[in-house]
C-alpha cells in the first residue's frame, strides 16, 4: 500500500500561505478602523448624538464584519487565496482611481466622474455603449439629485460645465 501524500488539489491540506491574503485585508482595514477611531475622538461633544455617531457606528460593524473575517482565515475556512493575477492591471487602475480623485476639483465632479465612469467599464471589457453611457448618466442625475437637491451638498462643477450651469 503506497504512502499518501496531500496534493495542494486533493482539499484535504491547505498551506498557510494561501490564506495570507484573506487575514491580511482584514488586519489592514481593522488597523485603519482603529485609526478613524482615534480621529473622531477630537469631534465635538456635547448632544446625545453628535457628529462622532455615524462614523462610530461605521467602525463598529467594519470591526465586527473583520473579527469574522479574521476567524475564518485563521481557522482556514472559506475560499483560499486566489492564485496570482495581473499585478500590473491593478496597480494602473489604482492609478487611474488616484487620477479621478484628483481631477475631480480642477475638472469638476460631473465631467470626471463620467469620464471614470465610461473609462473604466470600458477598460474592464464591458462594451455595451448604451449601458455604459446610461450607468454614467444615471449615476450622475442620481448624485446630482442626491447631493444637490436633498442633502444640499455642492458638487464641484469645473470649469468647463460652469459657463453653462451660469456659476
Amino acid at each position: 500500500m503506497a504512502a499518501s501524500t496531500n496534493s495542494p488539489n486533493d482539499g484535504l491540506t491547505h498551506d498557510k500561505k494561501t490564506y495570507i491574503g484573506n487575514l491580511l485585508l482584514p488586519l489592514v482595514i481593522l488597523l485603519m478602523s482603529g485609526i478613524f477611531y482615534v480621529q473622531t475622538l477630537d469631534f465635538p461633544s456635547g448632544e446625545d448624538v453628535g457628529p462622532a455617531v455615524v462614523p462610530y457606528l461605521w467602525i463598529g460593524f467594519t470591526s465586527i464584519f473583520c473579527i469574522v473575517l479574521i476567524y475564518q482565515a485563521s481557522m482556514r475556512k472559506g475560499k483560499a487565496d486566489p492564485k496570482p493575477g495581473k499585478i500590473r492591471f491593478v496597480a494602473l487602475f489604482i492609478g487611474w482611481i488616484i487620477l479621478y480623485l484628483i481631477a475631480i476639483e480642477p475638472v469638476g465632479y460631473f465631467v470626471s466622474t463620467f469620464l471614470f465612469l465610461v473609462g473604466s467599464m470600458y477598460v474592464l471589457s464591458y462594451r455595451n455603449h448604451r449601458i455604459i453611457f446610461s450607468v454614467a448618466v444615471g449615476w450622475l442625475f442620481f448624485s446630482y439629485f442626491v447631493f444637490a437637491n436633498f442633502l444640499y451638498i455642492p458638487l464641484p462643477i469645473g470649469p468647463i460645465l460652469s459657463p453653462f450651469l451660469g456659476f
